[in-house]
Parts: structure tokens; C-alpha cells; sequence
């Protein structure tokens, strides 16, 4: 615990566990984390033996990895548990999209560009709309508009998508909420569902059955 229960270092191993390999990728997953916090909590676990930097960028090492059932857990548990249930506070666009962008299914995409924008109505202007330019070659993630002519229009608040991401309930049942709207082209629309892997420590993810 003296290594690992200091704030944000499990989730820093999370983001390593999840492909991360700069500070750019482990900030884009953790965007609240101070920029000293995280070179901080980097340090201190190469110096542990959890993190390897000799070859570039940052890489966990069989010890790191061994975390994986660790992180896993206490993350299936957190999604099933009303003891660490979603609040107010732990809502955050910019983590949300972030996770979303990694998680695509890009095999389930049509064969061409498309962009999908999402805007949480109940954010700020400043953190309130994104971009997601998906192919079966890339995915990106935009927080400006770049022109592009946009395919599908998601506008909802915050919290149903992110309790859609993190399996409380179905994309069915997310866009059947009257403070959700889904608009642009129709068959985009009736096979995006299939585009998103969701978050990938829920239990329907990790194909655990809970009762």
C-alpha cells in the first residue's frame, strides 16, 4: 500500500495495462491528474521495478503486469457495487471520450470515414463537444471542429452516456431516453451500437455473469 494507495497510481497503471505509452497517453486517460502528480507517481514506480523506460516511452515491466488481475478487480468491482456508485463529481467528458476513442470496434466500421459528433448538453462550452473521425484504419479524437462534414450527431448529458459506457444499461435504452438525441444518417444510426466495445472492466465485457 505504501507503494500502490497513494491517489491516482492504480489508475496510472491502469492506463499503462490499457496500451498507454507517453505521458501524453496516460494524460489523455487521466485527464484530471496534475501534470507534476503524474511524473511524480511515474518515477517513484521505475524506481520500483514496476515501470521500464530503457527503451523509450514508458512500458510496464513482468512485475507491472502483474498487476493486471489487481486493477481488473477493483474495477469489475466499482461498476457492480452500489458502494462505489457514479457521482456528480467523478463525471468527466474528457476521460469519458478519451476511453470511448480506444474502444471502438474499428472491424464493425464501414468501409469510409465517418464523423461522429457528440455534445453533453449539460457541460460547459469549454467541455461540452467532441469529435470521433472513425475507419477501419484510424480512429480520432477531436476537440475542435475541423470541417469535416459530420455523419451522426449524438446530444445528450453526461451521465446516462457514461453509465451506457460503463454497461448499466443499453444503447436501446440510452437513446429511448427523452433527454437523448441521436439525428444524421439512418443507417449509420441503426448499426452504431455495434461500433463501441464499451468500457472494458465491465462485467459484460470481461463475460462475468453477476447476480
Amino acid at each position: 500500500m505504501d507503494l500502490l494507495g497513494e491517489r491516482w497510481t492504480l489508475l496510472v497503471i491502469r492506463e499503462l495495462l490499457l496500451g498507454a505509452t507517453t505521458f501524453t497517453e496516460i494524460k489523455g486517460g487521466l485527464p484530471r491528474i496534475p501534470r507534476a502528480t503524474l511524473s511524480d507517481r511515474l518515477a517513484k514506480l521505475e524506481r520500483a521495478g514496476i515501470l521500464d523506460t530503457s527503451k523509450g516511452g514508458y512500458r510496464l515491466t513482468e512485475a507491472g503486469l502483474a498487476l493486471a488481475d489487481v486493477v481488473r478487480d477493483l474495477a469489475l468491482w466499482a461498476t457492480i457495487t452500489e458502494s462505489a456508485s457514479l457521482r456528480e463529481e467523478d463525471l468527466d467528458a474528457a476521460a469519458l471520450t478519451w476511453d470511448i476513442q480506444r474502444r471502438v470496434d474499428q472491424h464493425a466500421l464501414p468501409d469510409r470515414l465517418v464523423v461522429l459528433e457528440i455534445e453533453f448538453t449539460d457541460r460547459p462550452k469549454s467541455d461540452r463537444r467532441f469529435w470521433l473521425h472513425l475507419s477501419p484504419s484510424k480512429v480520432d479524437l477531436c476537440r475542435q471542429d475541423t470541417g469535416a462534414p459530420v455523419d451522426v450527431w449524438i446530444a445528450a448529458p453526461l451521465e446516462p452516456v457514461t453509465r451506457w459506457w460503463l454497461g448499466e444499461f443499453s444503447w436501446s435504452e440510452l437513446t429511448s431516453r427523452s433527454d437523448v438525441d441521436v439525428h444524421g444518417d439512418l443507417d449509420l444510426r441503426r448499426h452504431m451500437d455495434r461500433w463501441f466495445l464499451r468500457y472494458i472492466f465491465t462485467a459484460q465485457a470481461l463475460g462475468i455473469a453477476v447476480h
